[in-house]
This record gives C-alpha cells, structure tokens and sequence, in this order.
C-alpha cells in the first residue's frame, strides 16, 4: 500500500513547530526547477541547506547550467524576493562532480528502460551520498527535490531515503509534487526565468521529456 508521504511531512513539521531551534536540513538538490516549490514545504520549519550532488548529469555543460540556476534561486531567496521568507539564511554545497561514479552504478543497466533499475541505482548513489554529508556535518535531516517530479517514483524515493537514516540524521519523507507542488515550480520557474531542463541528467536519458 503506498504511503502519502506529503501529509508524513505536514505530520513531521506539527511535531516540529514548538521547537527552540529550527532543525537542520539537507536537501538533495537535483536542479533549480524542483527546488522552488520544494523550498515553499520546508523554509518555514528548517534550517535549509541545499546540497547540489549530482554525478548523473554526464556533460559538463549542462552541470555547470543546473548550478548556475541553483546558485540564482539560493540568491533570489536570501535577497527576500521568494514568496516565502527562510528561518535562516539558505545555504549551498555543491559536491564536485565524479561521473564516473555514475557510469559505475549504471554499468550493465545502460540499456534499462526509464525510471528502470538504472535510474534506482542512480537515486541510491545521490542519495547514500546526501545522507552521509548529512550525517558527518551534523545535520538532523536529509532529504531531496526529487520526489517534485512527476516524472520520478516518490514511493521508491522515499523507501530509499528511509532506508537510509540512521540515528543521528533522520530521512525528511516528501512527495513535493503534492499540493500542486509541480505547477507552482512552472510558475515559480516563469517569474524568475529558471531554466528548465527536458531530461534527467545522465546520456542515456537525453531524449526523454523531464522537468
């Protein structure tokens, strides 16, 4: 039976709302376009940061554009020009990109159907790397904008991440594509001019229609 892992978090954040101290969120960032509305669900209960990890997008080019367009939306945020103001000031890391990493985990799988095994072992890589910055840089929760998609199985995202955490940093469950979720980011993506991209990432997935 699938779990609504959209009221999990609205569940997460009541239990959230008396604290003294926001907590502190990592948040797997795979591009500008799924953090906007992303960042509407969590800047009013965490301390954010986002964390740009993604050795799936093979060409150079294109991971340079993605971040460019995260380092604008962190900026856009912070200067007070988002629709929702953050507890406190949203930061970024950015993790080098290791596409070999990538070819490794995908290796025997490049033939693999879309949202196949090769994209599982994809989501494991990013987010098994999240979890454990999160973990050695004293963070409470980690999490991703992936499930903003509707393009990405959130069900599978979410059993990944929870199987995942540990005592010391806890797994933020998300289906940000909920509460129109993913046509506020077109919107959001509109008003600020964010690139948005049409595929995943990685070589094998260039001709598929994405975010």
């Amino acid at each position: 039976m699938n779990i609504n892992y959209d009221k999990e978090l609205d569940k997460l954040k009541s239990r959230l709302t008396n604290t003294l101290s926001p907590p502190r969120l990592l948040l797997h960032v795979c591009c500008a376009p799924c953090a906007t509305a992303s960042l509407l669900r969590v800047l009013d209960c965490f301390d954010t940061t986002l964390y740009y990890s993604n050795d799936n997008i093979t060409s150079d080019e294109e991971w340079n554009k993605r971040l460019a367009e995260v380092q604008r939306l962190t900026q856009i945020v912070n200067d007070g020009n988002f629709p929702l103001k953050p507890l406190r000031e949203l930061r970024l890391v950015t993790k080098e990109k290791q596409s070999q990493l990538f070819f490794d985990v995908a290796r025997g799988l490049e033939g693999e159907r879309e949202g196949g095994a090769r994209c599982t072992r994809c989501f494991e890589m990013r987010l098994t790397d999240a979890e454990r910055y999160a973990e050695a840089h004293g963070f409470d929760f980690f999490g991703t904008t992936l499930t903003l998609s509707p393009y990405k199985n959130s069900q599978l995202l979410n059993e990944i991440g929870l199987s995942l955490q540990t005592e010391k940093v806890k797994w933020l469950p998300s289906d940000f594509k909920k509460q129109d979720g993913y046509n506020k980011s077109i919107q959001l993506c509109a008003l600020y001019g964010i690139y948005r991209q049409h595929y995943c990432g990685c070589c094998f997935s260039h001709q598929v229609p994405e975010t």
